[in-house]
């Protein structure tokens, strides 16, 4: 889905799918009755289809919204873990000494100052920061490249560094993966086809009644238009009126600035 539609309020990206699903609807209303005007067991007709169209839409959006639902709290979890792991790297590094200390700690403030206040604004873009990434790769190398005393309590305190940096790294990788969401390529056109021939077989509901007809499509077009809406705005969980924000990182930061003995980081 394009950017824009991530930055809509609710009731107007609502108001839009739903509006376009009743158009479809319409197209299978007018479809249906030039030629179900032919069929004399309309009624075994409409049930037909209903049940078609129930069985697959109460599938297929049941599986995705449970699927996107549960993406949606692993990212929470691995921002938490991801941020958590950046105070423990702090914490770890201010083991060292003199001015070893000070210089990783300098590296570790940038890169969580780019990942709050650059990083998750091009997040928002469906789009990776590349400061956020030259900081961090920096920052990689820096710890990397470190060369411990011949002691054994300073190799120690490295190798706990470095383990703290691996967890960082995989956390870092698995939430910037979340960035493209589920729903690109073939997958979001079958989205997209379902939806559609959903909303058209609904306009081949055929009551007695035209008012009762128009209230059963556009009950079911209201469901699948927010069902679809719900789908979309989890598949992206970085954009949107359901994001995952940068609240963990602000926090470590505040933590940070708090108890860190080193006040000259903070500006």
């Amino acid at each position: 889905m394009p950017d824009w539609f991530y930055h809509l309020p609710i009731y107007l990206a609502l108001v839009l799918i739903f509006g376009l699903c009743n158009m479809i609807s319409l197209f299978g209303y007018m479809v249906s009755h030039r030629f179900l005007s032919r069929v004399d067991n309309k009624d075994v007709v409409t049930k037909v289809v209903w049940q078609t169209v129930l069985f697959f839409s109460t599938i297929f959006i049941t599986f995705w919204i449970a699927t996107n639902w549960s993406n949606l709290g692993n990212l929470k979890q691995t921002t938490i873990r991801e941020a958590n792991s950046v105070a423990q790297l702090y914490n770890d590094v201010g083991s060292l000494g003199g001015s070893n200390r000070h210089f990783f700690e300098i590296k570790i403030w940038n890169y969580l100052d780019l990942v709050i206040n650059d990083e998750y604004k091009h997040l928002a873009k469906g789009e990776e920061s590349p400061k956020t990434n030259a900081a961090f790769r920096d920052l990689v190398l820096s710890i990397y490249d470190y060369q411990p005393l011949p002691q054994l309590s300073d190799e120690l305190r490295y190798n706990r560094i470095l383990e703290q940096m691996t967890n960082l790294s995989n956390y870092r990788e698995n939430r910037l993966a979340f960035l493209s969401g589920n729903l690109n390529g073939p997958l979001l056109l079958f989205f997209i086809m379902m939806i559609v021939v959903g909303c058209f077989w609904t306009g081949f509901i055929y009551t007695r009644s035209l008012r009762f007809t128009l209230f059963i499509i556009m009950s079911q077009n209201l469901i699948m238009s927010s069902s679809s809406w719900l789908i979309l705005e989890m598949d992206m969980p970085f954009q949107g009126q359901l994001r995952v924000d940068k609240t963990p990182f602000i926090s470590v930061q505040d933590e940070i600035s708090t108890f860190s003995s080193y006040h000259g980081l903070k500006k």
